[in-house]
């Protein structure tokens, strides 16, 4: 099973740009065992965050919560986000994190 750990509900900036402004954002995340992927989580917007090892954050809008928490439980967590998510799903890179 990928999930290592259940963490605490955290609070993660988004930057604004253009009309918004910067927010705080709380995500659910899940610690994984993966080549590539640090943590799967999802906020209660319906959007889900990919931190990847290289600490680089993604946000996927319009996933939801069911389909952020499978690709946490997949067998193979990275083949589920490129078969299933990134390219159905409009995605943003948020930036480094660490």
């Amino acid at each position: 099973m990928p999930v290592t750990r259940k963490l605490d509900s955290m609070p993660l900036r988004i930057p604004g740009g253009g009309m918004w402004p910067a927010q705080d954002v709380f995500v659910n995340w899940r610690e994984i065992d993966s080549s590539n992927v640090k943590r799967i989580g999802w906020d209660n917007a319906g959007n889900m965050y990919v931190q990847y090892k290289s600490d680089a954050i993604y946000v996927y809008y319009g996933v939801s919560r069911q389909r952020a928490v499978a690709a946490a439980y997949s067998t193979s967590t990275g083949r589920y986000i490129n078969t299933r998510i990134r390219n159905q799903y409009e995605g943003l890179k948020l930036g480094p994190y660490r």
